[in-house]
């Protein structure tokens, strides 16, 4: 149709102006396609590329290990997660780490940099210091944001190295759980429970994806997959073993039991094997070397955990069923005093390597004295060694420990061992403090629930001999039976178990001060969320217990017991997840108040060993 008459430039100018509004734009490094085939492909690409596309910046300036921090000070990061964080989560497999880091695979492989990013994120969250002279350097000295933001940071760069394909993939590997974990953990340690949840979640069901949540079937039939490879299979095992720790862990602190199921193994669905105790270097993708008799594994602590936390399988499994309080109270005294000497008989077989030197000093003790604890020793300490975070871009100071570790080994080796050993012992004090306290509770509403049928009984008895039900009287025997009842319930007859455990109550009171008067801050911070909350945990218990519990060493340790709950809770106030600063901030103040609570706990626990346990104050 042809036009009529001159052309109206307004109507034209104002057609072109809304037409750049109207059609879809793309990005700029996408050229425009001539078909549908391209288009198809180009959105494919650039939606597999990641949100640095999509902000018009190129992948590779984006997805990179620099994006974290500057390289050398991620360098030092590393050593620092496979020295403090390492014994307690052992994967991934340090030497296969770190020949892809020295290969810049994460310039090569988005999930080796997720996994990177999320180990990082991990550290700084659990051991804050790390990360904290570096954010002053960049940020000022004056005000500084915390050490979440740099967690934050290493979420994003995580999930960006994913991209948003990562769920639709169908060759998941083990190293996926491992980043999901580390990701869900560094939530954990800063309160964000939903991301936790999220992240835990899915690395457990990555791992049973994969078949490392039961023993592998070599002899299956229909298996056509790659070829076996040991390391895999052993970090696919830690995997699923230290996400077992952590429901358990969980579980003793009141946490639901719905969230992420780990039911007791049954014949039908059993558990997969312990990790091998063999450290890193021993294992090949090929075989495993046979670990040297005369070092013990970095594993040996692992499994120990592992089995203090398998002695809660029989109580979980009722507990899952119909509950524990629907079984006959003889059935519930039985099953947690089972379960106590379970766990003790675990710590009978721990090597001297991670063995606490305090059984000696504790079992010589009599209930009316607390005990006498060797003074807190440290030999990187006495050296006059101390941790120092990352300088860059100035040199590592002169008194920094990774000088002792990178020059002899064998120091790096035992300073993991007292972080096993502290977490060892933290966990079976709560694992023990966590079969008494229910077996008091339960006792407690048993002789509650007696005594009152007993006086019901007594008083329907009494009722009918006075004639109020209608009878002119009852027998004799009738009677005494009652009284007899009500007798048993007010004088409550000798009970072994009973006895028991209130004695391993009292023998708790001690262990759980040699606890808090032997472990070095060097051993304690690194994994401070973990350890904090299992000792504060206990320690509350029986400081704020009633009185009529409290046997003559709680009473005695009752002020001691009260600093050292006083100092844990400062020092867990002073955590990553902190929010009671709106502003996200960390104050040169701040960091004060957290340095000044580890120099008192160390103060608390030289006056401790001083006193002879405050032996001078009783």
């Amino acid at each position: 149709m042809r036009r009529r008459g001159p052309p109206n430039r307004h109507a034209e100018a104002a057609r072109a102006a809304k037409r750049p509004r109207l059609e879809p734009a793309l990005p700029d490094n996408i050229a425009q396609p001539h078909n549908a085939a391209q288009t198809l492909i180009s959105i494919a690409g650039n939606s597999q590329g990641g949100p640095s596309q999509a902000h018009g910046q190129s992948p590779a300036a984006i997805l990179d290990a620099e994006a974290i921090a500057p390289w050398p000070v991620l360098l030092l990061l590393v050593d620092d997660f496979f020295t403090y964080i390492h014994p307690l989560t052992p994967f991934p497999h340090e030497p296969t780490f770190r020949q892809q880091l020295a290969n810049r695979d994460d310039q090569k492989s988005h999930e080796f940099l997720a996994l990177l990013a999320s180990m990082v994120g991990c550290l700084v969250a659990s051991f804050p210091r790390t990360a904290r002279l570096h954010l002053k350097s960049q940020h000022g000295m004056n005000l500084f944001p915390k050490a979440i933001h740099l967690v934050d940071r290493c979420r994003h760069v995580a999930m960006e190295a994913r991209g948003s394909y990562f769920y639709n993939r169908e060759d998941m590997t083990v190293y996926d759980a491992v980043t999901s974990y580390f990701l869900g953990l560094a939530a954990a340690y800063t309160l964000q429970w939903k991301v936790c949840r999220r992240f835990m979640s899915e690395s457990s069901n990555i791992i049973r994806e994969l078949g490392y949540h039961k023993p592998r079937d070599f002899f299956a039939v229909t298996y056509r997959g790659p070829a076996f490879d040991y390391v895999q299979d052993q970090i696919g095992k830690r995997v699923f073993w230290v996400m077992f720790l952590g429901v358990r862990s969980m579980l003793q602190f009141g946490g639901p039991m719905g969230e992420i199921l780990f039911p007791p193994p049954t014949p039908a669905e059993p558990y997969p094997d312990f990790p091998a105790e063999v450290d890193d270097e021993f294992i090949l993708p090929s075989q495993i070397l046979v670990q040297p008799p005369s070092i013990v594994s970095r594993l040996t602590g692992f499994v120990q955990a592992i089995k203090i936390y398998m002695t809660m399988n029989s109580l979980v499994g009722i507990e899952l069923s119909y509950g524990l309080t629907t079984l006959p109270f003889q059935d519930q005294k039985d099953m947690l005093h089972e379960c106590l000497q379970a766990v003790k008989q675990v710590m009978e077989g721990m090597p001297p390597e991670l063995t606490l030197n305090s059984d000696s000093n504790t079992a010589n003790a009599s209930l009316g004295e607390l005990p006498q604890v060797p003074a807190p020793h440290d030999a990187l300490s006495d050296s006059g060694f101390q941790y120092c975070p990352p300088a860059y871009p100035a040199h590592q100071p002169a008194s920094d420990i990774r000088h002792v570790i990178n020059n002899d080994p064998d120091r790096r080796r035992l300073l993991q061992y007292e972080i096993q050993k502290a977490n060892i012992y933290a966990s079976q004090v709560a694992t023990r403090s966590y079969y008494v306290e229910r077996y008091l509770n339960l006792r407690d509403a048993h002789r509650e629930h007696t005594r009152n049928q007993a006086a019901q009984a007594y008083a329907a008895v009494t009722a009918v001999e006075n004639g109020v039900g209608g009878s002119n009287g009852v027998s004799h025997e009738s009677k005494s039976v009652a009284a007899a009842a009500l007798h048993a319930a007010a004088e409550q007859l000798s009970d072994p178990i009973d006895e028991n455990m209130t004695a391993e109550r009292e023998l708790i009171v001690q262990n759980l001060l040699v606890v808090l008067a032997s472990i070095s801050q060097r051993n304690m911070e690194p994994n401070g969320g973990s350890f904090i909350n299992k000792v504060r945990q206990v320690a509350s218990t029986l400081v704020h217990d009633a009185p009529g519990r409290k046997g003559p060493m709680a009473t005695k340790a009752q002020e001691p017991l009260t600093r050292f709950l006083d100092i844990l809770m400062r020092l867990e106030k002073t955590g990553p997840g902190n929010t009671d600063r709106g502003d996200g901030t960390m104050t040169p103040q701040d960091e004060e108040m957290e340095l000044r609570s580890w120099a008192d706990l160390r103060e608390h626990q030289m006056r401790f060993y001083q006193s002879g346990g405050f032996m001078g104050q009783i």
